[in-house]
């Protein structure tokens, strides 16, 4: 869907990230130099990460799918080379979360749809279960991680957190959410919905429009696809939904994805899934040039879950 435009001021956004495996073989060997000295360690990688979080936006502007492709588990890899030097650094850990959750759900799923989908869709669940584990790692605080707190303490333990906390609220509750929706029949991993759905509370409570809305789409995805939440009520998921549809004046298409894919074709409204999805695949990618990718990957699944329900 992947997430957050920034001004980006200094350091310039690293080469590496705008394509080449050249770049990317030149970052991998500074990893292992940075690793290879432990008084360097940790300053050195504290730098790389503030630098990979502005750098971003290098990624999530990619016009190019292939590329995005073909690229993604390099970017993942080095994150992961990364935390291994300075495996307390939260930004890493954030990072990680993200990028093990967009990956799973961008390509993996996507890939799962194509064909061979029992090798993808279980890499995609691994995946989503990596991103759940960093982002909970990356929440928690001292010996005590965050899934291990009561759950009647878990909402208050929550308050914590800030603004600057909800790209990293919003990827652990996504990662986590989408695993159990992948473990229908696991009831120990059903037992931590209550958990997923607070921390997606808390990161619309401290910033609604993040990314342009894909807290609400999400929100609205967790009710329509839980009877357990709504009492098997979908339509209370559709508020959230329209919320997230109307941020960036319905820009970001993955939104628009997510609402057909979770709730339309969930309450087998067959004439508007398949409205929503000729709209996305029909719709400009580049109106929302920070978010480019997410918008050609939400093309990409609208067009795949056409030919899948709409045959």
């Amino acid at each position: 869907m992947r997430h957050e435009a920034r001004n980006i001021k200094n350091p310039p956004i690293p080469p590496f990230f705008k394509g080449g495996r050249g770049g990317i073989i030149l970052l991998l060997a500074s990893c292992f130099l940075l690793l290879s000295s432990c008084s360097l360690r940790k300053p050195a990688t504290a730098i790389t990460a503030d630098t990979l979080t502005r750098g971003m936006i290098a990624v999530e502007s990619e016009s190019d799918v292939f590329v995005a492709r073909e690229s993604a588990l390099s970017l993942i890899k080095i994150l992961d080379v990364l935390h291994y030097g300075n495996p307390k650094n939260k930004k890493f850990l954030g990072l990680l979360a993200k990028a093990y959750g967009n990956y799973a759900f961008g390509l993996a799923e996507l890939e799962g749809m194509k064909g061979g989908a029992e090798e993808w869709i279980s890499r995609a669940k691994r995946f989503y279960a990596k991103g759940r584990d960093y982002g909970i790692a990356a929440l928690s605080t001292g010996k005590t991680s965050i899934a291990e707190i009561p759950l009647n303490k878990f909402e208050k333990n929550l308050k914590r957190f800030s603004k600057k906390d909800v790209p990293t609220l919003f990827w652990t509750a996504f990662s986590w959410g989408s695993y159990i929706n992948m473990s229908r029949d696991d009831i120990v991993a059903a037992a931590d919905l209550p958990r997923v759905q607070a921390l997606v509370d808390r990161a619309l409570e401290l910033e609604p429009e993040f990314q342009c809305g894909v807290t609400y789409a999400f929100k609205g995805a967790l009710l329509a696809g839980n009877p357990f939440l709504t009492g098997s009520k979908p339509e209370m998921a559709k508020p959230y939904f329209e919320k997230a549809l109307d941020a960036c004046n319905g820009a970001y298409l993955m939104t628009k994805v997510m609402y057909a894919e979770w709730y339309l074709n969930t309450i087998g409204d067959k004439v508007a899934f398949k409205k929503a999805l000729e709209e996305v695949i029909t719709a400009d990618a580049s109106v929302l040039p920070q978010q480019r990718l997410a918008n050609e990957l939400a093309k990409e699944r609208a067009r795949m879950l056409f030919r899948i329900f709409l045959k």
